[in-house]
């Protein structure tokens, strides 16, 4: 059987809730309403995320199911597990974004939200850059109720902060065990440099404790299957 793959978000707690004052509840505005998604029920005119209610951490169980997961790894390695704070982002389908509407309601989480904390926000207002395939509703996410679209190769829309990360939401924390032939892929020098590969759960877990502040959504990445992590890769950032 071909496995299948999903890209996934992963933000440390502190940088998305300092976004939110620290409380990781959303603002609450006049035209929206927040609804746990457990219970929404879709509305004519309502767009939402292809991605709504359809990923659990649990998923990451999923032993036919290989997923990369952006992490914070917060406190190193023990006793053969880390821990990460798993996030997620709206994506929507081209043709709805293209087709939405003043008037319409799109729903979506807001920075910092639980995963089952869904805003529908009455459209007011829609601005469109083709050249940089971005879309602006009700003045984007520095207004109230504002939310920053950006076209994906997939041609799906992703929600987008100011420098240029997704809006990301809560999917909650998660301890994994390190597979034994678990492969560490670490090109984080320099822009250039090449990957230096370790290798067995024993190599990378003292790796990563010997550097245990420097693990960040931005530059780690998970590769997850069956609950194990297969592979930690991290990049350099600047």
């Amino acid at each position: 059987m071909n496995l299948k793959y999903k890209i996934l978000a992963v933000l440390a707690a502190g940088i998305a809730l300092t976004a939110c004052g620290g409380s990781g509840t959303p603002a609450s505005t006049p035209a929206s309403s927040a609804v746990p998604a457990s219970s929404h029920v879709a509305e004519e005119g309502v767009t939402e995320p292809i991605n709504l209610r359809t990923w659990t951490l649990d998923d990451l169980d999923d032993t036919q199911t290989t997923t990369f997961v952006s992490a914070s790894i917060t406190s190193g390695v023990q006793n053969g597990k880390l821990t990460a704070k798993v996030f997620g982002y709206d994506i929507y389908k081209k043709e709805e974004i293209e087709k939405l509407a003043v008037g319409d309601k799109i729903a979506f989480h807001e920075e910092g939200a639980a995963w089952n904390q869904v805003v529908n926000d009455a459209v007011t207002s829609i601005e469109k850059n083709d050249e940089y395939h971005l879309v602006s509703i009700n003045g984007g996410m520095e207004q109230p109720g504002g939310l920053d679209l950006k076209l994906e190769d997939d041609d799906t829309y992703r929600t987008m902060t100011f420098d240029d990360y997704p809006l990301y939401y809560e999917m909650g924390e998660k301890t994994m065990p390190l597979a034994e032939d678990v492969v560490l892929k670490d090109s984080s020098a320099d822009p250039q440099a090449e990957a230096v590969e370790t290798t067995g759960a024993d190599a990378v877990a003292a790796a990563i404790n010997a550097d245990p502040d420097n693990w960040t959504t931005y530059n780690t990445t998970l590769v997850v299957q069956g609950g194990k992590v297969l592979e930690v890769r991290r990049i350099w950032v600047p």
